[in-house]
């Protein structure tokens, strides 16, 4: 299994895809020009501090090519002369006077506007690219950059799973995920699951960050991927969409996604709000996904200072659950020959949970706030402070040993999350001669606490949303068959940063930079029944009463984590970076063993993108990473339903990634625009050292070796538009030993597979209209075949059809 599938490279090297990625600084297909710009009343003076910027007079609109009304112009806040360079009159969103640097306020980005004189590998899909491709899900976004893979287990990607550069890619535990800059990791520090992302119909845009990243904590050896919301500043619209579909095999007979926002402004004031709903079915019969989502945010634009106010309020209950084809030994059937004999059944079928997964479900409520400040001292001094806070409840509830009667257990976790973040830009300070550099600095502070509750029904009591069972059942008490448990944990965690972009030539920098991490982890165990399960090797005292918080451990860690990166653009439109820097990801503290080594890693990179040739986007990268500590999930849980995570003592991860896009109008005129993009990304993923000698050379779980997005299209910009994809998911291993397909033992563990997987979607203008019509299709071959072996095999998600609209006013 260790061969390399070289035709999937050859492939990635000649075909292209769908809109292209954001690799530079040029305007986004249909993304309103200078000329479209209105003039701005001056309503305020600026301060004699501030250098005045000259006004210009409004440019005469050039007269549409096709016959569609125009799209609305950037929201202007009523006020002039603010520091040049702060402000992207495109979306309104501050940005950096350091272009090689991420800008200080992660609120508005992570990524400068121009990604050519990025120090590092970068990627940003754009709101015209996400419009034109029309994704079911964030999944199907990422699949398309460079260094990420993902793996679809759900009909919507609610639950997460993303890997970059050789990380693995279940419930993206060891990829930081923002959302405007605010991890919505549940807690980063003490259990970095993902399974909630916003809904991809308010996603403005997304940026994705390989390698070099001080400025960001922690999960930090492998990447981090930012989703960027609606911005209050945006264009003032009102839109509303909606879409209806069907996914095969599935007892869902109809799909459905709505969606409606609003921005407006009033002055130097921009607000928006945002509403989305889904409801679709999934990989199994009786699997569907639903949430509602609510989004606001409220923004004011002085001449030196803004002040942004945004928050989230997002609901999920799915019939979901993790109980998949494990084989059943005593009847000597492999987990192969039950998950191919039944294909999609779980509904009724008495292999799993005595046909009773129905009453299997997922439900949560997650609340997230931040206010972001700006402060413009002058125009190479900016201040940019931020407070925010989340709480997370997810509970997952799923039927036990059911025969003759049934009882339900409960996985009920809740995260809550508060901090605050300041940084400090100085841009174009002197260096030596006429030579600059731009010095970025930050501090932060986050609390984060996390109550680990397995709770229990009696029998035949239903465990949902309203009822979620009892953390301190007694099995043989009250009708209880079975003992609850609970644990909690808190962190605080004081970081801080600085780094330095110096300018030695006009065409080359050099940026040092450190990072200085410090947090003490406890974790409480609390009394569950008389035979309760020891926290470590801390035994519960014989007079401990029910709930009482006993086992107390604490452990602290603190790291310097250094790094340097190169940037040398000497050639027209081309730039060559390289970096290194001390990485490290936090262990996830719930399970058998605590604490945990957490993970630290020696992460280099080398790269080169070029827009050089006419039509031709190009990005290469080679990584390589050496992680001390590596944290393992197992594919199958302990009996007391807890996951099991362990540690080898060192992986090392090579690779490489590559994104192309090629257009055929610059070549050949005309109004149809012929394109290609392809992404392709390689991760040997190694087991390097450890104490079990069967797992050293062995590859590492839950990481494909190869992931490719391959896409040929037409359009006729600003009218319609149509491509078709190939996605290739290369195969991996569940279990550290690399069980061979068809070898399993236990909870079906082994080898998944590789799979392609076709898609297609096209999108029409109504002429003189703001209304566009869409059909999207998803796994079009509807091939039936193996999503990931986690406490069991589970299918992906079958032939699903979308047709819809959205209509701007």
């Amino acid at each position: 299994m260790k061969n390399s599938n070289v035709g999937i490279i050859g492939l990635s090297l000649v075909l292209m895809s769908t809109p292209a990625l954001a690799q530079q600084g040029e305007p986004a297909a249909g993304a309103p020009t200078a000329a479209d710009i209105p003039p701005v009343d001056v309503i305020q003076v600026q301060p004699k501090a501030a250098p005045k910027a000259q006004p210009k007079a409004a440019a005469k609109k050039q007269a549409p090519q096709q016959t569609v009304s125009p799209e609305p112009v950037p929201y202007q806040p009523e006020v002039v002369d603010a520091p040049v360079g702060h402000i992207d009159p495109a979306t309104g969103r501050q940005i950096s006077n350091a272009p090689t640097l991420n800008p200080i306020d992660p609120a508005s980005g992570i990524l400068p506007a121009d990604l050519l004189d990025y120090i590092g590998a970068a990627s940003r899909v754009t709101s015209a690219q996400i419009d034109e491709q029309r994704p079911k899900d964030n999944h199907e976004i990422l699949a398309r950059v460079p260094g990420v893979m993902v793996v679809n287990d759900d009909g919507m990607s609610r639950h997460s799973n993303i890997g970059v550069r050789g990380s693995p890619v279940r419930r993206s535990r060891k990829v930081l995920i923002l959302e405007d800059g605010q991890s919505i990791n549940f807690s980063s520090y003490l259990d970095p699951s993902t399974h909630y992302t916003p809904p991809t119909d308010r996603v403005e845009a997304v940026e994705v960050v390989r390698g070099y990243n001080i400025p960001f904590a922690p999960l930090t050896n492998h990447g981090i991927i930012n989703f960027q919301n609606l911005s209050p500043f945006g264009p003032e619209e009102t839109v509303i969409s909606a879409s209806i579909g069907t996914t095969d095999g599935v007892k869902r007979d109809w799909n459905n996604t709505r969606h409606v926002h609003t921005r407006q402004h009033a002055g130097n004031v921009g607000a928006v709000f945002s509403y989305s709903g889904s409801e679709a079915g999934g990989a199994w019969d009786n699997e569907v996904l639903r949430y509602n989502d609510f989004y606001g945010a409220l923004g004011w634009k002085g001449i030196n200072q803004d002040l942004t106010v945004s928050g989230v309020y997002f609901r999920q209950r799915d019939n979901y659950d993790e109980d998949n084809f494990e084989g059943d030994d005593s009847l000597g059937i492999s987990a192969e020959q039950q998950f191919f004999n039944n294909g999609r059944w779980k509904s009724g079928n008495p292999l799993i949970a005595d046909g009773l997964t129905d009453l299997n479900t997922y439900n949560a409520d997650y609340f997230r706030l931040q206010v972001a400040h700006n402060w413009y001292v002058d125009s190479n001094t900016t201040v940019s402070t931020r407070i925010y806070g989340s709480d997370h409840e997810r509970n997952r509830f799923s039927v036990r040993d059911p025969a003759p009667n049934f009882h339900m257990r409960g996985r009920n976790r809740k995260y809550t999350i508060y901090g605050a973040d300041s940084r400090v830009e100085f841009a174009n300070l002197p260096l030596f001669g006429d030579r600059t550099q731009d010095v970025q600095a930050g501090i932060s502070y986050e609390h984060h606490s996390f109550r680990n509750c397995t709770s229990f029904g009696k029998l035949n009591e239903v465990l949902d949303s309203g009822n979620t069972g009892n953390c301190f059942a007694e099995d043989g008490v009250n009708g209880y068959v079975d003992d609850g448990a609970l644990e909690k944990f808190e962190t605080g965690a004081f970081t801080a940063f600085l780094q330095s972009s110096m300018h030695l030539t006009k065409t080359f920098s050099v940026t040092p930079g450190v990072r200085f991490v410090s947090y003490d982890v406890k974790r409480n165990g609390v009394y569950a029944g008389p035979n309760p399960i020891h926290v470590g090797d801390v035994p519960y005292p014989a007079d401990t009463e029910a709930g009482e918080l006993v086992g107390k451990e604490e452990s602290s860690f603190n790291h310097v984590l250094p790094g340097v990166a190169l940037s040398w653009r000497g050639i027209y439109n081309t730039n060559v970076y390289g970096s290194y820097h001390r990485g490290f990801t936090p262990s996830v503290a719930r399970g058998e063993f605590f604490p945990l080594p957490e993970e630290v890693g020696d992460n280099f990179q080398v790269g080169v993108r070029t827009t050089a040739f006419k039509g031709l986007t190009l990005d290469l990268a080679y990584f390589f990473s050496r992680i001390d500590d590596y944290q393992i999930k197992e594919a199958f849980t302990a009996p007391s339903g807890a996951n099991i995570f362990g540690t080898v003592d060192q992986a090392e991860i090579n690779g490489f990634e590559i994104y192309s896009r090629l257009d055929s109008q610059p070549y050949i005129g005309g109004r149809l625009n012929f394109f290609g993009e392809a992404t392709y990304t390689f991760a040997d993923s190694v087991i390097t050292e450890s104490n079990v000698p069967a797992e050293v050379g062995k590859y590492l779980p839950e990481v494909p070796r190869h992931f490719a997005n391959l896409t040929l299209g037409v359009e006729q910009r600003g009218l319609w538009d149509a491509s078709v994809s190939w996605t290739y998911r290369g195969d991996f291993y569940t279990d550290t030993i690399n069980t061979p397909y068809g070898g399993d033992d236990e909870g079906g563990q082994g080898l998944v597979p590789d799979v392609w997987l076709l898609s297609a979607r096209a999108n029409y203008t109504v002429p003189g209209t703001n209304t566009t019509l869409f059909v999207s299709g998803q796994n079009l071959t509807n091939e039936f075949y193996i999503a990931d072996r986690a406490d069991g095999m589970k299918p992906g998600i079958g032939r699903t059809l979308w047709a819809g609209f959205k209509q701007k006013f």
